[in-house]
């Protein structure tokens, strides 16, 4: 049981670093940011990513995972044609992506209630090609159960985009939908440079190792069949997040104004400002999930596989707690401190929300870990039916909750909670009673090929 611990929190400690870093250089980025851009700047600044992130969720979501999970179960031969494959198959995705957000970028601008976004969409379509090619690397990688690979390129995914968007932001200052139209373009630039990153470590890799292998055509006609269907059920599991707040990008703007002026400021502290602090914290716990899939799928008995679920769900809920008491303690501290550009009414507002979504550190932790438990157990539809459901509420408390104007921005952290909160519980449910039953039902170690 020791030695399981041990490799499980060594790997997720170092994802975990690794995210934790990225979403401290996201969060030191976004606080000059918000304070160079306002709360107008900052709100069409959160405008574009629902979308973005909704076409990388297309593109290249369930590529790390699927590929970590098939790499951990196989050779080395079989698990570079694994690469090899994918990367045919998601660079091609990544491409469609790209051009359909560049070619779209001014209808979906005018949809979301202010058109102009759409420079925005622009300049940050060519992050979505980059993005599907290394979601590849990092899930070949983490299948090898090397993270630092992914550790790394997230954190220089953060320092460039950091350097060259308040660069751009600052210099265009007098003009928002310039400023903004920079920062999203820092976002292109970031990914082309952690692709290149993960790339040369990957020639280091395969240099180190001998790896020689012949890739045929009949290896992908083997493998791409393989890898679509483990990555199809992660890819609608990882959408459903995106999607939410892609449809947050349209609903919460267009229902706030209804009644007020400052809808998309309002949305700017909610999606910009506040949920940036709160998914810090959670950035600590994202590599107890990372390390859930290939740790789980790669086991050898049935024994082996509960200690590793039970480790892993027991560390993500503690820590968890904890860091959501932190997080709703020194909230005012940090909002006050960080958002000095913000007025005394837009930072209490910040604050009030920081506080009511502090119960999310422990929510979405737990539902990410879950997710990976029921993916690495073979069982990944079964994840699709909390996440959907949890979508459900929440979008039909938003546009209750948000058509009054008493309760306003507060209703989207509201919808928030119960979404994860229904979510979790019922993927709870399934990786006790029913994801690892039906699991150990079927379970059959697959022989590693020597």
């Amino acid at each position: 049981m020791e030695s399981v611990n041990k490799k499980i929190l060594f790997g997720a400690g170092t994802i975990s670093i690794g995210a934790f870093i990225s979403k401290l250089l996201g969060a030191i980025y976004r606080i000059p940011l918000t304070n160079i851009l306002g709360g107008e700047g900052i709100g069409l600044y959160q405008l574009v990513f629902p979308v973005y992130c909704l076409l990388l969720d297309f593109s290249s979501a369930g590529a790390p995972n699927a590929i970590s999970k098939l790499v951990s179960s196989e050779n080395e031969e079989n698990g570079y044609k694994i690469f090899k494959t994918s990367l045919k198959i998601f660079s091609l995705l990544g491409v469609v992506g790209s051009i359909i957000l560049f070619i779209f970028s001014k209808p979906i601008a005018i949809l979301q209630g202010n058109k102009n976004a759409f420079l925005g969409f622009i300049f940050i379509s060519p992050a979505v090609f980059a993005v599907s090619i290394l979601a590849c690397f990092r899930g070949y990688f983490q299948g090898k159960f090397n993270m630092k690979i992914t550790a790394v390129s997230q954190a220089i995914e953060q320092l460039v985009k950091l350097l060259i968007g308040l660069a751009v932001a600052y210099a265009f200052r007098f003009n928002i939908v310039y400023a903004v139209a920079g920062a999203t373009f820092a976002v292109s630039v970031a990914e082309f440079v952690a692709l290149i990153y993960a790339y040369t470590k990957y020639k280091r890799h395969k240099k180190t190792f001998g790896i020689g292998y012949i890739y045929e055509k009949t290896d992908y006609n083997k493998y791409s069949k393989q890898i679509l269907k483990t990555a199809l059920p992660i890819t609608l599991i990882g959408i459903f997040i995106p999607l939410s707040q892609f449809v947050d990008s349209f609903l919460i703007v267009n229902l706030l104004g209804k009644y007020t002026v400052n809808s998309t400021a309002l949305y700017g502290l909610y999606s910009g400002s506040a949920l940036t602090l709160i998914n810090l914290p959670i950035s600590l716990l994202l590599g107890f999930s990372t390390v859930a899939v290939p740790s789980v799928s790669g086991a050898k008995t049935k024994l082996e596989r509960e200690k590793k679920i039970a480790v892993v769900l027991l560390f993500t809920l503690i820590l968890g707690i904890v860091f959501a008491f932190a997080t709703n303690f020194f909230s005012r501290f940090a909002v006050n401190i960080l958002y000095k550009g913000l007025s005394n009414t837009e930072r209490e507002i910040t604050v009030k929300l920081v506080k009511l979504g502090s119960a999310n550190i422990v929510l979405l932790s737990l539902l990410q870990t879950e997710n990976s438990i029921l993916i690495g157990s073979g069982k990944t539809f079964l994840s699709l039916i909390g996440m959907s459901i949890g979508v459900v509420v929440k979008i039909a408390l938003e546009i209750v909750l948000l058509s009054n104007p008493k309760i306003n921005i507060y209703g989207a952290s509201i919808a928030l909670i119960a979404c994860y909160f229904v979510a979790s519980l019922v993927n709870l449910i399934l990786v006790k009673k029913g994801g690892t039953k039906l699991a150990n039902k079927t379970y059959c170690p697959k022989k590693l090929n020597n």
